[in-house]
């Protein structure tokens, strides 16, 4: 694997962390007098981390597949749609990753898309 691709993983990992985890630090840091801090505290930490983590990991693993074969991008486009438009819909993530995967995998397959 490419350095420029690992690096551009963290890169992406720590921002989305950053833009997803500081607001609600800020928020939490105002309300220190609230006896419930401690556990809504690392349920925020959590999901932050949990929501960087897949982001960082998806940019990982979808560049060098895209360097190596940039006329199909139309199925990776096609499949991000697909995973996107079924998790606003049915808030399912497995059920959206699954069926997104199939999707993207006949695209790429059986759709014969060049540039």
């Amino acid at each position: 694997m490419n350095l420029e691709i690992i690096l551009i993983g963290i890169i992406v990992g720590i921002a989305n962390f950053i833009s997803r985890f500081g607001p609600f630090y800020v928020m939490q840091k105002h309300q220190q007098n609230s006896p419930k801090r401690g556990s809504v505290w690392i349920k925020i930490a959590l999901g932050s981390i949990g929501i960087a983590a897949i982001s960082s990991m998806l940019v990982v693993a979808t560049l060098p597949p895209l360097m190596e074969t940039p006329n199909k991008s139309v199925a990776m486009l096609v499949g991000f749609i697909t995973l996107a438009g079924l998790y606003l819909k049915f808030k399912q993530i497995v059920t959206a990753t699954l069926t997104a995967a199939v999707v993207y995998g006949l695209v790429y397959t059986y759709l014969p898309v060049s540039f």
